[in-house]
């Protein structure tokens, strides 16, 4: 008993195993691997590309938030007219974002009176990003700036 020259373990891993395969338990599974190592793949490749998808939405909605106030500050700093803001807001979408945003439209209202000068951005477009949902998102920011005018 016990004497042979296999020690037990490897009989019983073996045994196990052989048993398994020789009742045909495990003969309707051969060939499955590489079919599963294929979904799992495309799942992995869909799933980061949706990941991409939305970080470059992300990007493109607080690029244009962004180049909103920054063009409202502009347009209460330099007091000029209201053009110069929305070049100011063009100029950084069309820089940072590139073909990311399509359809941008900035529109600029100033108001002054006689103790504040007021001023709104809006900015709206879309955003046309690559991935498993090539649908354009539709973005829209607005930015208020205010200073009070010079007593004299």
């Amino acid at each position: 008993m016990g004497g042979g020259a296999r020690p037990a373990r490897r009989d019983r891993v073996g045994c196990s195993l052989d048993g398994v395969w020789k009742r045909g338990v495990l003969k309707p599974e051969a060939g499955s691997a590489p079919v599963e190592s294929i979904f799992a793949i495309v799942f992995l490749m869909v799933l980061s590309l949706g990941t991409i998808q939305v970080s470059l939405a992300l990007y493109g909605r607080n690029l244009i938030a962004s180049a909103a106030h920054e063009a409202a500050r502009a347009g209460i700093e330099r007091g000029t007219s209201t053009s110069e803001a929305e070049k100011v807001a063009v100029s950084i979408v069309d820089t940072a974002a590139g073909p990311l945003v399509r359809g941008l439209d900035v529109q600029v209202d100033a108001d002054a009176d006689e103790r504040v000068r007021a001023v709104r951005v809006r900015i709206t477009g879309t955003i046309d990003v690559l991935g498993p949902l090539p649908v354009p998102i539709p973005v829209d920011a607005r930015a208020d700036a205010t200073t009070e005018a010079l007593v004299e």
